[in-house]
C-alpha cells in the first residue's frame, strides 16, 4: 500500500462512524450519484500535491501525496448524511428498480397486427378516461346516458359501458382464464377515484402493483381483467384504478388474472343507419337475426369498423319496416341491460298482426268483444216460452195446446241458432 493510500485510509478512519450500516452498493451508488449532481467527491487524484503557481495561486503536481501539507482542505469524505440521504421525504423509493430495467417472467398477451385496430382501441382507452372525469362533474351528470351511471365514486360504470360499446359480448362465456401481462394502453379502468398525488410513495406502490404476483390468485391485492382477444381490448374486472395509475407513473403493462372472452366475426356483424321515431340511429345486427341499437355509436363504430365491419348502410326492404321494429324495441325495453329484439319473430309478429285485420264470418259466441246478458236471454228464451207453455196447458183445448209446444220450441231452438250459427262478420283480432 503506497503512502497516499495509507494516509487516505487513516483519515477515513478518523472520521465521525456512521451509525447505520450501509451496503458496499448502495453506498457506492449514492457517492456516484453526489458526484454526479454536486461535483467531485474529491479535490485531485489521492497521488498529487500542490505547489506555488503562479500570482500566489496553488497547483497540483503529480508525484507525491497532499497528506504532509497543512492546508486545511485536506482529501476527506462528505459527512454521513449526505451519503445517506436519509431526510429525503421518498428516501425508501430509491431502491425502486427503473422502470425500463425492471425484467418479468410472465408472458404479455399480443394483440391483432392491426395498425387501425390498435388505434381505435388505444383511442377507446383515452376516451374513457376522459369520460370518467366528465362523469365526476356535477354539473355535467345529465350528458352522459343513464346506462353508464355508477354507483358510489365511480363514474361510469365499467362494465355497462363495455357491453355497451362492444354489441353481442357475453362475459359470462370465458373461453380460457391464465396469468399474463396486459399492455396498458389496450386496457379500460376506472380513472379519477386517486391518483399519484393522493399516494405517499407512488414508485413503491407502482413497483408493487405491476409486479408479477399481483396476478396470482389469494395474494394481497390481485388483479382480474377480461379480454376480448379478437380486438385486442381489455377492462380491469378487480384493481380498476390500477391501469390509469401505472399509466401515469411510466409503466407499459400489468400483471393479472386474464379471463379471455371471444367475440363474433366481422362478417358476423352488420351496421345500419336508420331514423327512428325522429332520431337518427344506428343498429347493429348479428347473423341477420339479432338486433341492437348502438348506446354510443361515435364510440362503436369507428371501433368496429377497424375490426373489419362494414360501414353502416341504409335498412335494407327484406327486413321489417322501421316503425315496426322501433316499436318491437320500445316493448322489449327493460332494465338496464341491452335492448334486443329477434328479426324473424318481429316478422311472424307482424304477419299474425295483419291476418287479424281479416274479415270472417263467425257466430255470436265466437266474437271475444262480444258479452251477452244471459239473464235477460234465460229469461226471453227460456223462462217466458215455459209459463206460456204452462197458462196453454191449463186454459186451453188440446190442440192449441200443442201449438203452444210447438211454438215454444221454435222460439227456442231460434235462440240457440242466434247464438250458435256464424251469421255475423268480424275481424279475425275479435275472435274469443
Amino acid at each position: 500500500m503506497g503512502a497516499a493510500e495509507g494516509a487516505l485510509k487513516k483519515r477515513t478512519l478518523q472520521t465521525t462512524p456512521v451509525e447505520r450500516t450501509v451496503s458496499p452498493l448502495r453506498l457506492a451508488q449514492r457517492m456516484n450519484q453526489r458526484q454526479r449532481t454536486t461535483g467531485p467527491l474529491y479535490s485531485c487524484p489521492v497521488s498529487c500535491r500542490y505547489f506555488q503557481g503562479p500570482h500566489g495561486s496553488k497547483r497540483m503536481q503529480p508525484g507525491t501525496s497532499d497528506s504532509t501539507l497543512d492546508a486545511p482542505t485536506g482529501v476527506s469524505l462528505p459527512p454521513a448524511e449526505v451519503l445517506l440521504d436519509d431526510a429525503s421525504a421518498h428516501a425508501g423509493e430509491t431502491d425502486i428498480p427503473d422502470v425500463a430495467a425492471t425484467l418479468y417472467r410472465l408472458p404479455q398477451v399480443s394483440v391483432p397486427d392491426n395498425v387501425l385496430l390498435k388505434a381505435a382501441v388505444q383511442k377507446l382507452v383515452e376516451q374513457k378516461t376522459q369520460l370518467d372525469q366528465l362523469a365526476r362533474n356535477p354539473a355535467l351528470l345529465g350528458l352522459l346516458p343513464s346506462e353508464w351511471q355508477g354507483t358510489g365514486t365511480r363514474g361510469v360504470d365499467l362494465q355497462s359501458f363495455v357491453l355497451s360499446v362492444l354489441p353481442y359480448l357475453h362475459n359470462a362465456t370465458k373461453a380460457e382464464t391464465a396469468p399474463a401481462r396486459l399492455p396498458l394502453k389496450h386496457v379500460l379502468g376506472d380513472s379519477g377515484r386517486w391518483s399519484q398525488a393522493d399516494v405517499a410513495e407512488p414508485k413503491s406502490l407502482a413497483f408493487f402493483l405491476a409486479s408479477d404476483d399481483r396476478a396470482t390468485a389469494g395474494v394481497k391485492d390481485p388483479a382480474e381483467a377480461y379480454l376480448v382477444a379478437p380486438l385486442g381490448l381489455a377492462w380491469a374486472h378487480e384493481g380498476r384504478t390500477r391501469p390509469g395509475f401505472l399509466r401515469d407513473m411510466g409503466y407499459t403493462s400489468m400483471a393479472a388474472r386474464v379471463h379471455v372472452l371471444p367475440y363474433p366475426e366481422p362478417g358476423q356483424l352488420a351496421l345500419y343507419s336508420v331514423v327512428a321515431n325522429g332520431i337518427a340511429q344506428v343498429w347493429c345486427v348479428l347473423d341477420r337475426r339479432k338486433l341492437r341499437p348502438l348506446l354510443a355509436p361515435w364510440l362503436s363504430v369507428p371501433l368496429l369498423t377497424a375490426y373489419g365491419v362494414t360501414a353502416p348502410a341504409t335498412w335494407p326492404t327484406s327486413y321489417p319496416a322501421v316503425d315496426e321494429v322501433a316499436r318491437a324495441l320500445a316493448t322489449a325495453r327493460t332494465g338496464k341491460g341491452p335492448v334486443e329484439v329477434d328479426l324473424p319473430k318481429v316478422v311472424a309478429k307482424l304477419a299474425e298482426d295483419a291476418s287479424g285485420e281479416t274479415w270472417m264470418p263467425v257466430s255470436l259466441l265466437q266474437v271475444g268483444t262480444w258479452a251477452p246478458r244471459w239473464r235477460y236471454f234465460l229469461a226471453t228464451f227460456i223462462v217466458l216460452p215455459a209459463a206460456l207453455l204452462v197458462i196453454a196447458a191449463l186454459a186451453l183445448p188440446g190442440a192449441l195446446e200443442a201449438a203452444a209446444v210447438a211454438a215454444s220450441l221454435g222460439l227456442a231452438a231460434g235462440a240457440i241458432g242466434a247464438l250458435a250459427a256464424p251469421w255475423v262478420h268480424a275481424r279475425r283480432k275479435h275472435l274469443s
